[in-house]
């Protein structure tokens, strides 16, 4: 049996952390400047946990609902809490689990420290399919 894909060959270690108090206006500008789908929201303290915002946030509840992009804080639209997943993980554990969740990212994770994101779409664009 060849050896499977782990989470941390395929996660994204260009994420970005912002603060929830971002306008959705300035997180969009960072999104396209650093050509991200995805930014991670900081915790407000040490009792909270990470949010995520999304691309398809910013279009299901923003732009869908007319609400203006300047106006909006990324705390109203992000969602939480974000799943995690070890980068040691194989890929295809990884891909049932943000199935079974019906979610599309999920924040990895080594040594309790985030080192990274990895989403169905990166899971598929590199699926090594030899």
């Amino acid at each position: 049996m060849s050896e499977m894909m782990l989470v941390s060959q395929v996660m994204m270690p260009n994420f970005k952390k912002i603060d929830g108090v971002t306008r959705v206006a300035e997180a969009l500008k960072m999104m396209k400047e650093e050509n991200l789908n995805a930014m991670l929201i900081e915790p407000r303290d040490q009792s909270d946990v990470f949010g995520i915002l999304t691309l398809k946030d910013i279009a299901r509840k923003v732009i869908s609902q007319r609400r203006k992009l300047h106006e909006t804080h990324v705390y109203e639209i992000m969602s939480k809490p974000v799943l995690s997943v070890p980068a040691s993980m194989p890929v295809p554990y990884a891909a049932r689990l943000l199935t079974n969740f019906n979610v599309s990212y999920a924040m990895v994770m080594e040594n309790n420290q985030v080192v990274g994101l990895i989403s169905l779409n990166g899971i598929v664009t590199n699926w090594n399919t030899g």
